[in-house]
Parts: structure tokens; C-alpha cells; sequence
């Protein structure tokens, strides 16, 4: 007999497990409840079913006055599936979460710190880690963004920075901010290709940086080893 076909996603990113809890969410819950529910769902924190936003945040994301947004938060209260606290944090309860719980500090930070790390093995970042940059890791671990999709941003935008550098010394200025690589994690997330390209990518960004570092006088970074 024929194995089934294997499913694949179109995005590797930003999607969300919906299981049984999520059909009986679809039965019980005002089509209101239920909307400000799977909006929910898909911007939570994957490992910890919370995130921290105010009433108004949540209302323009949806596009819905305040008003819809409290009474669908209200009844998502009363029906068991959600925590609302004053300190606008909303966390979806483990009956209605199809993931296992992790500690919120011991996920959030352990993936800060790697990003942080990666960031400072390159020798054209120079990256103080601003509250900003905090916000945009935030962001992106509650995406489901993983490490190595960062990583691979990384040695790709650090690869395109080296050879626009050599090209040009007015153009020298190190990358002082993750947000320079936003666009390119998104390439990233989009980006299908095999293991052996970025492997490519990590080599061509360690030979460019060794280039580099060698016309200024520099010296080496993890990255080039």
C-alpha cells in the first residue's frame, strides 16, 4: 500500500495547533469570544500561551472597538478559557492551550540570550541591546520564530554587509541594531532552501569577514572561525 503523501507547510512560521480544545472553543463561544479567541491563539507565546497587551493593542489588531474587545475578553474569562489580569496579560488556560507550558522567564530569556549571542559573533555588529532590540526578540519568539531561522539572517545579512563594506569604506558604519535584520529573518521564515545553502552562507560570510577584518586590521570574531 502507498504511504499518504507528506504534508508540508507553506510557512514554516506563525502557524498555531488547532485541536480538539480549539473545535470545542468554536461550539460553546459567541462568534465574537470565539474571534478574539483564535486571534489570541495565534499571537500567544507558543511555549507559554501568554501575551502582554493592553485592550486598545488587541482592538486595533482585530479592528474592533474597545467596548467588543472587553465584553469578548469578559466572557473568555467566565468561560475558563482565558486569564485576564490588570496587568494586561492574557493567558490562555492549559485546557484550551494544545501545547505544553514552559516557565515564561527560563523560554523568553534563554532564546534573548542566544540572540544575543549570535549578535556578538560578528564583527560588523556592534549591537548595545537596547530595550528596542528586547522588544523585537520578544516579538519574535511569540511568532514562533526559531533560532536558527535568526542565525541564518544573521550570516546572511552579515555576508551582504561585508561585501557592501569592501565596496565601498564610506559605507563602514557597523550594524547597530537588530532591526537590521528584520527584513531578512522574514526572508528567511520564507525561504525553503536546503541545509548544504546555508552552510554556503555561513562559510561566504566567515571568508567575507576575514577580508574585511584583514583590510582594516582588525581581529577575528566567532564568526569567521
Amino acid at each position: 500500500m502507498n504511504a499518504p503523501p507528506r504534508l508540508v507547510l507553506k510557512q514554516s512560521t506563525g502557524w498555531f495547533a488547532a485541536g480538539w480544545q480549539f473545535g470545542e472553543a468554536l461550539l460553546s463561544l459567541s462568534d465574537a469570544a470565539f474571534k478574539l479567541f483564535a486571534w489570541l491563539c495565534l499571537n500567544a507565546d507558543r511555549h507559554t500561551g501568554q501575551l502582554r497587551l493592553s485592550v486598545a493593542e488587541i482592538s486595533q489588531g482585530l479592528r474592533k472597538p474597545d467596548s467588543w474587545t472587553e465584553a469578548a475578553l469578559h466572557e473568555l474569562r467566565e468561560r475558563g478559557v482565558c486569564c485576564w489580569t490588570a496587568s494586561e496579560l492574557v493567558e490562555i488556560t492549559d485546557a484550551y492551550w494544545p501545547y505544553e507550558k514552559q516557565a515564561a522567564t527560563t523560554a523568553s530569556q534563554e532564546y534573548a540570550t542566544q540572540v544575543r549571542k549570535m549578535l556578538l559573533a560578528a564583527s560588523c555588529v556592534h549591537c548595545r541591546f537596547t530595550p528596542a532590540d528586547a522588544k523585537l526578540v520578544q516579538d519574535l519568539h511569540r511568532r514562533g520564530v526559531s533560532l536558527r531561522q535568526i542565525q541564518r539572517a544573521i550570516w546572511l545579512g552579515c555576508a551582504r554587509k561585508y561585501t557592501t563594506m569592501l565596496r565601498n569604506e564610506s559605507a563602514a558604519t557597523p550594524i547597530a541594531s537588530l532591526s537590521y535584520f528584520t527584513a531578512v529573518i522574514e526572508e528567511v521564515c520564507q525561504n525553503h532552501t536546503p541545509d548544504s545553502y546555508w552552510d554556503y552562507v555561513r562559510r561566504m560570510a566567515g571568508e567575507l569577514e576575514r577580508e574585511w577584518l584583514r583590510h582594516t586590521g582588525g581581529s577575528s570574531s566567532q564568526l569567521s572561525k
